[in-house]
């Protein structure tokens, strides 16, 4: 006798369950996904105890007839594929036949549905897939699918089941994502009887951003509109600003089914490149709309993956449209004064208000000594001529009363007329105060300069115009054995940075020349520092990964650092290069200005 044997419908119903539905959250997402087929316009979930107790799901889409109905249950029953190439022109989120009949045959079931042209509607019950109950009943146009106690009958796998807050947290993403995708929708979130999510169903994605996300998050998103030849991407992403530790908060749509795509967040991540801080990712909420058949859904049970016929293509499409959306935005962080909190005030002037007093004291207790009277103005006269003079010379670059002439004279070369960023002045010699065409402006000196050099060296690299001067006393370097085979590897291409290389015999190489921003820098340690760390770098596979790195460092090590006084000419003149180099961000990520409207400086101050 053979020891092959077909398996009991019973078995092969609990194996396939256990493919489609791993977890409440996928019971949540299936059942949602064929409201959302069904046309509706509101949908309401009702959750307890995470789903493993209750899931409802109610919407008002078409509802189904009691033929239907009964035959939905069954494996492979579907309403979307009629023949195998209409998997490859699939426009429905449901498409195989297997999510009702696993959900039901590991679960107790309840269905309650009707159509708009029924008379009556149907109620079934089903346990472990099994109809126990069927009737007619009088109901709304709609579906109502309650599901009880889940994987009752499989306890291997309710075994493995997290955590309510766990259950609950997977089901919530689901939900947040769906009304993502669909905004024209009205989506509802309850758990053990608290509500999570609520939407308007009006069609303003940003509306739905701001349900999740809240206020902050949606005031910083930036629109996304782009279309190239036969395919179009719309939705939000997050300013530079605007931040989360991990990719999860990367919601991406192709045809309207939510999906993770590798491939779309590569092309996000590269489109952010040198605006991000390391470690950090923006928010996104993107929808690709293409052809059907250049994409295939159907590689996994879940759907939650796809696969691009033109993957090339459509990388291209969301970094440019990401780009593009970036580059007409406003980057610039704004400056909210918030109103003061007067007991948050009084607890701050305290101690001032006691070092005053003591210094009273101590001006009163020396008068005693002395037989004269307290002057308790004595120090701030004193301060008025000396001290004052000095703290104006530090705040403003060195600015003393006796060059006003020649400060006012240089000034005026820099006018309002030029420039929109006229510069006022220093803060501790490290950010330039500046007004704007609407209020005032604080720039990171070190920041901004290392944009602008980074977008010089980037330019002048592309055109293979990288200038190099030669040492007149080359360097030495000398390397381990994995260190030199490395700079070996990458002589030609660091030539194109400007360092030429010559081998020295064994590890050691000499430095012959440098790009021309580090000989201005006259610090043989500094050039060598950075070889050492380009080295370590060396490993990059993609060129322009490395290419980009190496020229962050050379602008970092050329830029002009915190705490170096600058004149108003030269304050002017990186003005002028932010403005032309459109700046917002250093290479690294890190925002370069910051922008104090007139707006609040009045408000501020009492004038509105």
């Amino acid at each position: 006798m053979g020891k092959i044997e077909l398996l009991s419908e019973e078995v092969a119903n609990k194996i396939a369950a256990g493919e489609v539905i791993e977890r409440p959250a996928s019971v949540v997402k299936e059942l949602v996904e064929n409201s959302i087929d069904a046309g509706s316009t509101r949908i309401k979930v009702k959750v307890e105890d995470g789903g493993k107790k209750l899931i409802q799901v109610v919407d008002d889409g078409e509802g189904m007839a009691a033929e239907d109905a009964k035959l939905a249950f069954e494996r492979h029953a579907t309403s979307k594929v009629k023949e195998a190439n209409d998997l490859f022109a699939l426009r429905t989120l449901g498409f195989r036949g297997e999510a009702l009949s696993s959900i039901a045959a590991v679960s107790r079931l309840k269905l309650t549905t009707k159509r708009e042209d029924s008379l009556s509607g149907i109620k079934l019950r089903i346990v472990g897939g099994a109809v126990e109950k069927e009737e007619s009943c009088g109901c709304q146009v709609g579906t109502n699918i309650l599901v009880k106690d889940l994987f009752f009958n499989t306890p291997v796998r309710y075994k493995y089941l997290r955590q309510t807050s766990t259950e609950i947290g997977h089901i919530s993403d689901i939900i947040n994502r769906l009304s993502l995708a669909y905004p024209e929708i009205s989506f509802s979130l309850e758990h053990n009887g608290r509500q999570l999510l609520e939407t308007t169903g009006n069609g303003n994605l940003l509306d739905v951003i701001f349900n999740i996300y809240g206020r902050d998050v949606a005031k910083d998103m930036i629109k996304v509109d782009y279309q190239q030849d036969y395919m179009k991407l719309t939705g939000f992403i997050s300013k530079p600003t605007t931040t989360r530790s991990s990719r999860k908060h990367h919601s991406y749509f192709v045809n309207g089914r939510f999906i993770k795509s590798a491939l779309m967040s590569k092309a996000v991540e590269e489109a952010y490149h040198t605006l991000l801080t390391i470690n950090r990712h923006p928010i996104v909420v993107l929808k690709l709309k293409l052809n059907p058949i250049l994409v295939d859904v159907n590689v996994h049970p879940t759907k939650l993956k796809a696969k691009f016929s033109r993957g090339n293509i459509v990388y291209k499409v969301v970094k440019d449209g990401v780009i593009k959306a970036i580059k007409g935005s406003d980057l610039i962080p704004k400056l909210e004064l918030k109103e003061d909190n007067k007991q948050e005030d009084e607890v701050k002037k305290e101690p001032k208000k006691q070092e005053y007093q003591q210094k009273n004291l101590n001006l009163t207790t020396e008068a005693k000594k002395t037989g004269s009277k307290p002057n308790y103005n004595q120090e701030t006269k004193q301060e008025s001529k000396e001290v004052r003079a000095k703290k104006i010379e530090r705040l403003f670059g060195g600015i003393e009363d006796s060059k006003g002439e020649q400060i006012q004279e240089e000034s005026s070369q820099y006018n309002e007329e030029d420039l929109s960023l006229v510069p006022i002045g220093q803060i501790h010699q490290s950010y330039i105060i500046a007004q704007g065409v609407d209020g005032m402006y604080v720039i990171d000196q070190h920041a901004a300069h290392e944009r602008v050099i980074y977008q010089q060296l980037l330019q002048k690299y592309k055109e293979e115009q990288v200038k190099i001067q030669e040492l007149l006393l080359p360097l030495k370097l000398d390397l381990t054995h994995q260190e030199a085979q490395l700079l070996a590897e990458k002589e030609e291409q660091l030539a194109k940075f400007g360092f030429l290389l010559e081998e020295f015999g064994g590890n050691s190489y000499l430095i012959q020349g440098v790009p021309v921003q580090l000989y201005k820098l006259d610090d043989q340690e500094l050039i060598l520092d950075t070889i050492y760390k380009l080295i370590e770098e060396l490993d990059f596979k993609e060129e322009h990964h490395f290419a980009e790195q190496v020229l962050i460092m050379l602008s970092c090590k050329a830029a002009v650092k915190a705490g170096t006084k600058l004149s108003v000419k030269e304050m002017s003149s990186l003005l002028a290069d932010i403005e032309e180099y459109q700046v917002q961000t250093c290479p690294h990520g890190r925002p370069v200005l910051m922008h104090l409207s007139q707006h609040e400086l009045e408000k501020k101050f009492k004038r509105k």
